[in-house]
């Protein structure tokens, strides 16, 4: 860890609305594959896949120190790489839609020669109501420190704490018939994508705030073979996958993601989103997540959907 010891600092709270880009970025990113988020972006709403980064959203609008020759760094440092997302999606965000989005910068933490970093979010609306909740975990360096020992500072796991799917809200969900026909062991599999350069730097929207992602370049000098797809760019396969076979809006009320990013999607390569229900109950739908790359798994994890408010 750093001689300078950490400690949990609040970020400044973003105000107003999502730039409509970020949607729009999402439906092109998707190239052929974007007919639900499509649909989604049609309706008025925000798709799942953008609200999984409200926390990186945040992180990119704080205010930065000007450079020694007095220019002011842009966007997110070079290099970083979301790891880990834990998102409840509690109410559908209106393209447009006035928000309160506040957040703090939570936690570091180093293993195995790595440093990473847990900020905490929450989006409201300006009447108070509770939207997404986010608890991101990201790598903030990609290069590997052999000599760096494990360790831990500012809040702990338990301190984190984090709330899961929020069943109160299962009520507003208008695909509930479809969901609760569902049984452990179906499973949705979606086509067989090529992420192509072009799409991720559709998904970019032109901002340069991680040129890892759209930049052969700066891929190389940060270690990497060729700028790799964005974490919620890679998610998207997946939440486009069930919003087809379910509907636009099922995932947007109440509905809880953990997800971890297993390995990296380079450019021009090939992914297949995977889901399978795991249990299914009058009260909730448990999902495991997968993206399966060309030649190892790039993202696994779950998704919980809430049907009704357990009365035990």
């Amino acid at each position: 860890m750093s001689s300078e010891r950490f400690h949990p600092q609040p970020l400044k709270t973003f105000r107003g609305p999502l730039p409509s880009s970020l949607t729009d970025a999402a439906v092109e990113g998707q190239g052929e594959e974007g007919q639900a988020i499509g649909l989604l972006r049609d309706a008025g709403s925000v798709p799942p896949d953008v609200l999984m980064g409200m926390s990186l959203f945040l992180l990119v609008n704080q205010p930065r120190r000007p450079r020694e020759d007095g220019s002011r760094p842009k966007g997110a440092v070079s290099g970083g790489v979301w790891v880990r997302e834990q998102v409840t999606i509690h109410r559908p965000v209106r393209i447009g839609q006035s928000l309160v989005i506040e957040g703090e910068s939570a936690r570091r933490f180093s293993r195995r020669g790595r440093r990473y970093g847990v900020t905490i979010a929450e989006t409201r609306d300006f009447d108070g109501r509770l939207l997404v909740s986010n608890r991101t975990t990201g790598l903030l360096s990609y290069r590997k420190d052999e000599a760096l020992p494990d360790g831990a500072e500012g809040r702990t796991e338990d301190d984190l704490g984090f709330a899961g799917p929020d069943a109160r809200r299962a009520v507003a969900n208008p695909e509930i018939d479809k969901l609760t026909r569902l049984s452990p062991g179906d499973r949705f599999e979606g086509k067989r994508s090529l992420v192509s350069l072009e799409m991720m730097r559709k998904r970019d929207a032109a901002r340069d705030e991680n040129p890892i992602h759209t930049d052969p370049e700066v891929a190389k000098r940060e270690g990497l073979a060729a700028p790799i797809a964005g974490g919620s760019h890679v998610a998207a396969f997946l939440t486009e996958t069930l919003m087809r076979a379910w509907g636009p809006e099922v995932l947007l009320h109440g509905a809880h993601f953990d997800l971890r990013w297993k390995a990296q999607t380079f450019a021009d390569t090939r992914i297949t989103p995977v889901a399978i229900v795991k249990r299914a109950t009058p009260e909730l739908v448990e999902l495991s997540l997968s993206v399966e790359g060309e030649d190892r798994t790039a993202l696994e994890g779950a998704l919980y959907i809430p049907l009704a408010e357990s009365r035990g």
